[in-house]
C-alpha cells in the first residue's frame, strides 16, 4: 500500500519545503555522530559572507553540566562551499557532479567521529537500506518539485549515485480527485487503462449496447474522463450542522491514486491487457507505504494499512466482476499521493515525534473522504467488470448446454447403435433399405436424447443447489445477526427491568398478608410482576423467530405457497409490531391459483425481515405522530409470475442515495452517528437483491407520494 502525504504550502522560492519547526533534526546529527560542523550560504549573502557552525555533542554526556553549560561554535566568514565540499572527494565520478552543481549558495554538512561503523563489508546492506530510504523520501515526480538527491559512497562511487522517486506511468487505473471543503464536494479524473479495448470491441461490443456515459465503449476509448460529486452523496452523509463542521474543518485537498494489479490473469476471460508483474512489484516494493513529508522519519510502511483497506477486503472479499459495488480493493495493489497544506489543513497537525499525523476528529474525516474516494474507484471498475462477467456467464451456460446436449446425442446414438448391433446379431443383417426403420431409430435416438437431457440437467441443477445451500446458511446468520442487532434496544429493556428483581423480593415479603394487598407495595409489587411477564414473553418470542428462521427444512429448496408463507410472516411479527403501534397489512390476491414457485423459504424469510427491519428504523426517524403501516400486496401476472408490493409510510428513501440502486450495494448504509460513522451494517438492502437475483427474481424501487416501495417478482410455472 503506497499513499503519499506531502504538504505543499510554506516552501522555499526552489520549491524545497522548509522544516525545523519542533527541532528534531538536533537529534539526528546527535544521534550520526559526535561531531557536527556546518557552512552555509544564504542567496542574499555578498563576497561569499557565510556562517560555520561546530557542535561537539559529547558535551551532551557530561551529568555535571546544564543545558546553559552547552557550548557552540558559531563564526561568521567567508565561505567556498565547492572547495570545502571537493576537500573531501577522491574519485572522478563525484568529482564531475560536484563541479556541474552551482554552489553559490547552500548548506554543507560534514558529521564526524560517528557512532556507528558505516565502511566495512559486513554493512554494506545497511547502507543500501539508507539509499532505499531515501528514495521513499523524496517527493514523487508527479508533484513536479525541482529537488533532487545525490547518495555517493567515495569508494564505491558507481554502486549508488542519483535517488530516484517513484512515477507510476503503468497502472490499471488512476484516480485524481480534489475536495474542496467550501462547496462540499469532490472533482474526480477517472482515468481507465485495465481493458484491451480492441479485444473489448470484437467479443463484448453487445454487452455495453444499452450502457450510458461513463460506463459505455466510447469513454472507455477514450480512457479519462471527468466529473463532480457532493461529498454528501459520496459518503452517503446527511448534511446536518455537526457533519457540515467535520467536513469543512478537514479542508481542501488533493488525492491521486493508482490501482496497480500483479498478475496476468486470463482465466475469468475478462480483456485485461498485459502487465509487466515484476516491474510493477519491484515499484510498490521501493515505495510502498503511507508517505508524510516534513517528518523526521515516513508516516508509514507497506505494513500499516492506515485506511484498513485490508480489513474491507476481508468484509467482501467477492471478484470484482461478480456484483456492482461488491469488490473491494487490495492495499498492496495501491499506490497515491495526497496533498494537503499547513494553511488549508490546519487540523491535520503532526505528532510531537513528526512520525505521524495526530488522531482527532479532522484526521477521521480525513480518512473517510479518502475511503470514499477509493470506493468510487472500486465501484467504477465493478461496474464495467460485471457487464462484462453477465456476458461470460451467459456464454459458460450456453457452452454447459450445449456440452450436456452432445453428451446425452452421444449417448442416445450408442443405445440405438447397439440395441441394432444386437438385432443383426440375432436375425441377421438386412440387404435392403429399410427407410421406416431408420425414421424410427431416429425417433428412439431423439427420445433417449431428450431423456438424458434431462437427467443430466437435473444432476447439474441438483450440484447447483448443494452448493447454495451453504450460500443460505451464510445468509441465515448474517439476517441474524441483523435481527439482533434490530432489537438491541429491546434486550437493554430487559436488562434494566430484570434489576427489578431484588426490589420484588422485598414488596412481596411485605404484602403476603391479606390486609395490605390494596397497598401501594402490593400495587407496585403488581406492576414489576407484569413487567418481567412481559419480558420473558419478548425473550421466548425472539428465541423462537430465531430458531424457526434457521431451521433446516427452511434451508431446503421447496415448493413455497407464498399465502402460508406471509401468514405466518405476519404472526412473526405482530407482537413487536404492536408495541410500535405498527400495522401489518398482508393484501393476498393469489389464494385460488395453483401455481408451481420453488424457493428456500430462508430466502423469502431474509428478504422480508430485512425490509420490515427498514421500515421500523424508518418509522422511528420519522419526527412525527401518524398511523403506522406496512403493506404486503400479493398478485399473479398472466400465470407467468408472482408480483409482490411492499410499502410503507414512514421516511421514504433516504436522500443521501443519489442513484436509487444505490441501496443495494454492499456496506452501504443511510445510519450513522454524529462522526458520521456508520453504525448499520449496510448488508440488509444488498442480501435482499442478492436473494431476489440468486431466485430469478427482479426487484425494483417505486417512487410513492409517501414512505418507502418495492416491486418485487418472481416467474413461476404453470400447473
Amino acid at each position: 500500500m503506497q499513499i503519499i502525504i506531502t504538504k505543499k504550502d510554506f516552501i522555499s522560492d526552489n520549491k524545497r519545503i522548509k522544516t525545523g519547526a519542533k527541532g528534531i533534526g538536533r537529534f539526528a546529527l546527535d544521534r550520526l555522530g559526535f561531531e557536527t560542523e556546518m557552512w552555509t550560504l544564504s542567496k542574499k549573502t555578498k563576497n561569499n559572507s557565510g556562517t560555520y557552525w561546530k557542535m561537539d555533542w559529547k558535551q551532551f554526556d557530561n551529568d555535571d553540566k546544564s543545558i546553559s553549560d552547552i557550548n557552540a561554535e558559531i563564526t561568521n566568514l567567508q565561505i567556498n562551499l565547492k572547495e570545502e565540499i571537493l576537500s573531501l572527494v577522491n574519485n572522478t565520478e563525484t568529482l564531475e557532479l560536484i563541479n556541474s552543481i552551482d554552489f553559490k549558495s547552500g548548506t554543507f554538512l560534514k558529521i564526524t567521529n560517528l557512532k556507528d561503523e558505516w565502511f566495512s563489508n559486513e554493512n554494506d546492506n545497511d547502507i543500501a537500506n539508507v539509499f532505499k530510504s531515501l528514495e521513499a523520501l523524496i517527493p514523487p515526480k508527479e508533484l513536479n518539485i525541482p529537488f533532487e538527491v545525490y547518495f555517493n559512497h567515495f569508494q564505491k562511487p558507481k554502486e549508488f549515485g542519483k535517488v530516484e522517486t517513484a512515477f507510476f506511468n503503468d497502472f490499471d487505473y488512476k484516480v485524481k480527485a480534489k475536495y474542496n471543503s467550501e462547496s462540499l464536494s469532490v472533482d474526480f479524473e477517472i482515468t481507465r487503462n485495465e481493458i484491451d479495448i480492441d479485444v473489448l470491441k470484437k467479443k463484448f461490443t453487445h454487452a455495453f449496447k444499452d450502457s450510458k456515459h461513463p460506463y459505455n465503449i466510447e469513454t472507455l476509448e477514450k480512457k479519462t474522463f471527468n466529473y463532480n460529486k457532493p461529498i454528501d452523496k459520496l459518503l452517503k452523509w446527511s448534511l446536518n450542522d455537526s457533519n457540515i463542521k467535520l467536513l469543512k474543518d478537514v479542508g481542501s485537498f488533493e488525492l491521486t491514486f493508482y490501482y496497480l494489479k500483479f498478475n496476468n490473469s486470463i482465466k475469468e476471460g475478462y480483456p485485461y491487457k498485459l502487465i509487466n508483474t515484476q516491474e510493477r512489484k519491484t515499484i510498490i516494493d521501493k515505495f510502498g507505504g503511507v508517505k508524510v513529508y516534513e517528518i523526521r522519519r515516513p508516516y508509514g510502511d507497506p505494513t500499516n494499512d492506515w485506511l484498513k483497506l485490508g480489513q474491507r477486503v476481508a468484509q467482501s472479499p467477492a471478484g470484482a466482476g461478480q456484483r456492482v459495488g461488491d469488490w473491494r480493493v487490495r492495499p498492496e495493489q495501491t499506490a497515491g499521493i495526497i496533498t494537503i497544506s499547513r494553511k488549508t489543513n490546519p487540523l491535520l497537525i503532526d505528532k510531537s515525534d513528526r512520525g505521524a499525523l495526530q488522531e482527532n476528529d479532522a484526521f477521521d474525516t480525513f480518512k473517510t473522504i479518502i475511503t470514499g474516494v477509493i470506493h468510487e474507484f472500486e465501484f467504477d471498475r465493478t461496474k464495467i467488470l460485471n457487464q462484462i462477467f453477465i456476458e461470460l456467464q451467459k456464454e459458460k451456460k450456453k457452452k454447459e448446454e450445449k456440452e450436456i446436449n452432445r453428451r446425452a446425442e452421444e449417448l442416445a446414438k450408442k443405445i440405438v447403435a447397439d440395441t441394432k448391433k444386437v438385432d443383426e446379431e440375432l436375425f441377421g443383417k438386412s440387404k435392403r433399405i429399410d427407410l421406416f426403420r431408420q425414421k424410427k431409430e431416429d425417433e428412439i435416438a431423439d427420445s433417449f436424447k431428450e431423456t438424458f437431457n434431462k437427467a443430466f440437467k437435473s444432476i447439474y441443477e441438483e450440484k447447483k443447489e448443494k452448493d447454495n445451500e451453504e450460500i443460505v446458511q451464510v445468509r441465515s446468520l448474517a439476517s441474524l445477526g441483523l435481527i439482533v442487532s434490530s432489537f438491541a434496544h429491546e434486550l437493554k429493556e430487559i436488562k434494566d427491568n430484570s434489576r427489578e428483581i431484588k426490589s420484588l423480593e422485598k414488596i412481596l415479603k411485605r404484602i403476603i398478608p391479606n390486609d395490605v394487598k390494596k397497598s401501594s407495595d402490593y400495587i407496585d409489587g403488581m406492576d414489576i410482576l407484569e413487567l418481567l411477564n412481559e419480558d420473558s414473553e419478548k425473550i421466548i418470542h425472539w428465541i423462537d423467530y430465531a430458531l424457526t428462521t434457521s431451521k433446516k427444512d427452511k434451508r431446503t429448496r421447496g415448493k413455497l405457497v407464498f399465502s402460508l408463507f406471509f401468514k405466518s410472516l405476519s404472526e412473526s411479527w405482530s407482537r413487536i409490531l404492536n408495541k410500535k403501534d405498527i400495522k401489518i397489512k398482508i393484501i393476498d390476491n393469489i389464494k385460488k391459483f395453483d401455481y408451481d414457485f420453488r424457493a428456500f423459504e430462508m430466502d423469502m424469510s431474509t428478504i422480508f425481515t430485512n425490509l420490515i427491519n427498514n421500515s421500523i428504523d424508518s418509522f422511528n426517524n420519522l419526527g412525527k405522530v401518524q398511523e403506522r403501516e406496512i403493506s404486503i400486496e400479493l398478485n399473479i401476472i398472466n400465470e407467468e409470475k408472482i408480483e409482490i408490493l411492499y410499502s410503507d409510510n414512514g421516511k421514504g428513501l433516504d436522500s443521501i442515495f443519489g442513484e436509487k440502486e444505490d441501496i443495494f450495494l454492499p456496506f452501504t448504509t443511510s445510519k450513522k452517528d454524529r462522526k458520521g460513522n456508520e453504525i448499520g451494517t449496510g448488508l440488509g438492502m444488498y442480501l435482499v437483491k442478492s436473494v431476489i437475483d440468486d431466485n430469478n427474481g427482479n426487484i425494483e424501487i417505486l417512487e410513492p407520494n409517501e414512505g418507502f416501495s418495492v416491486l418485487i417478482t418472481f416467474p413461476v410455472r404453470k400447473k
